[in-house]
């Protein structure tokens, strides 16, 4: 049935079907309005082959800006980006590896020079060249003193893949050691485990990136990166470590269970490293659709809502495509679906509703980045913020619960009243279980940091975050439209749609009380 028939179904048929306790009878008509096959072909489109895997910059994310600017033009949402149009377009660096990166390895055998691709691979997107004497570290969880973590700083450090302690406690705690103890250092070589994966299948899984290469905001101040990580062969690591009178295997072993090994400098050694890149400038959009409010005053304050648009593309390597139809095709065909709602209302919510799908979060949240260095809006009058991102399956914590969820992030953490609002429209509406697991600052997951609404909270603007969770389809060619729960995706909609509204609806602006974590609440 057609939305327009279905407003003169609620507003000449009567309001019967309207539950005793909905929130607002001014906002029904858009809220029952919410519906699984909008949802369906939205994305079946969004997320087709055709798409390409909307990656940043490429084909098939400008085929769809192109789609939501002419469903917002439909609506007759006005244009909030330049020059009259639904986009916001704005400038990316672009680096990736040149091929002729190099390193070359002086030792009391002579000079030799080894091959990128070939020899080793790095993701350094810096162009510069120096030399030093390496030091060998072993594994980047054998023991060090914070003396010998302060003296590699500047250091080319010699390290073999893996690590000592291979419990998942282990782990975790050897990336958090890797990062502390190396990111002074001038470069990081790791030694590869070939009993794992070759040189050839490293290029392969890193396909994307290498061809690919990092993107960044051009207006941003140019950076060198995080310290370069190159893996290297043992090919490659014989030459580093002919000193050491060891075969690799035999090292590896010995240094499994020597708790006593300290860093080695690699005496009679230097490494050349000599980086090159090749750069860019792309362009990527935003786009922006707004619905004035209909308050004289308060329309001159907003409530944004965000989901982004962008996926990872295709594998050069396999040619496989990444649908992305959760990540994050079905927070972009929420943003239409609810665009579509509040139009449709005969009176509009008091305050302007801004719908923003915004590219470059696969990138680094650039895209929601740029909007909060230049908004459209003032962010001092943004009541707060709604993003969507991965809201259509259900993960596996829930897989064996039929009660419908959703989890909600950040929703108290600048303005608890966001949250109580949000919690009263879910009590009035579809009454999801609403999972705060996320929500804990100390979560390991840090989804707080890893969406658009980030960009929002870090400048004090509060936010709430809907979300399903990662599922075994994450990032990868099988996140696909065939997978995604639409019933339960609406659900989430109405849940959205409620709080928007009562947000919009709100007598004053939202009381910033909360207990913002150490990366909110201001730059």
């Amino acid at each position: 049935m057609r939305k327009a028939m279905l407003l003169f179904f609620f507003l000449f048929a009567g309001l019967s079907a309207q539950p005793k306790n909905f929130f607002d009878k001014q906002a029904w008509p858009g809220y029952s309005s919410i519906d699984p096959n909008d949802l369906r072909a939205h994305l079946t489109f969004l997320a087709s082959d055709e798409l390409e895997g909307r990656e940043t910059t490429f084909r098939g994310q400008k085929v769809a800006a192109q789609y939501i600017a002419a469903w917002f033009s439909r609506l007759r949402l006005k244009p909030g980006g330049t020059n009259g149009t639904y986009f916001q377009p704005f400038e990316l660096d672009n680096d990736r590896v040149d091929p002729s990166t190099s390193i070359s390895i002086k030792n009391n055998r002579g000079t030799r020079s080894f091959v990128f691709g070939k020899d080793f691979l790095s993701n350094a997107t810096l162009d510069t060249t120096f030399s030093s004497v390496p030091v060998f570290v072993g594994f980047f969880d054998s023991p060090r003193t914070p003396e010998e973590e302060t003296a590699l700083a500047d250091k080319i450090v010699v390290l073999l893949a893996g690590q000592r302690d291979t419990s998942e406690a282990g782990r975790q705690r050897g990336r958090r050691s890797m990062f502390r103890a190396f990111r002074n250092a001038a470069a990081v070589l790791v030694v590869i485990n070939e009993k794992e994966g070759t040189i050839d299948d490293l290029a392969k899984s890193f396909a994307g990136f290498l061809q690919k290469g990092s993107f960044s905001l051009r207006e941003s101040a140019r950076r060198g990166g995080s310290t370069p990580t190159v893996f290297i062969s043992p090919t490659v690591a014989e030459e580093l470590l002919a000193g050491l009178n060891s075969t690799l295997s035999r090292l590896r072993e010995n240094l499994m269970s020597d708790s006593t090994f300290h860093p080695i400098p690699l005496k009679n050694v230097t490494v050349t490293l000599d980086f090159n890149v090749h750069h860019e400038v792309k362009t990527s959009e935003n786009v922006i659709g707004i619905l004035e409010g209909s308050d004289p005053v308060l329309k001159n304050e907003y409530v944004v809502l965000t989901a982004h648009y962008d996926h990872v593309g295709v594998n050069p390597a396999s040619g496989d495509v990444y649908n992305g139809a959760d990540d994050d095709g079905s927070g972009t065909s929420m943003i239409l679906e609810l665009a579509e709602a509040f139009a449709m209302n005969p009176r509009k919510p008091k305050r302007t509703i801004v719908f923003m799908t915004v590219a470059g979060e696969e990138k680094g949240l650039l895209g929601s980045s740029y909007y909060t260095s230049h908004p459209i809006v003032p962010l001092e009058n943004t009541l707060a913020n709604i993003n969507m991102d991965m809201i259509g399956r259900i993960d596996p914590k829930h897989r064996s619960q039929n009660e419908p969820y959703v989890y909600i992030i950040g929703s108290d953490k600048i303005s608890t009243e966001l949250d109580s609002l949000l919690q009263a429209a879910n009590r009035q509406t579809v009454n999801l279980a609403l999972d705060y697991q996320y929500n804990d600052d100390n979560d390991p997951n840090q989804f707080y940091r890893r969406s658009d609404h980030y960009n929002f909270a870090r400048n004090g603007v509060p936010i709430a975050f809907f979300f399903t969770g990662v599922h075994e389809d994450y990032h990868r060619p099988t996140d696909t439209v065939d997978k995604i729960e639409f019933d339960r995706m609406a659900m989430i909609g109405k849940l959205m749609y409620a709080t928007t509204w009562k947000a919009a609806e709100f007598p004053r602006m939202l009381r910033k009380d909360g207990k913002p974590s150490v990366y909110s609440g201001g730059q």
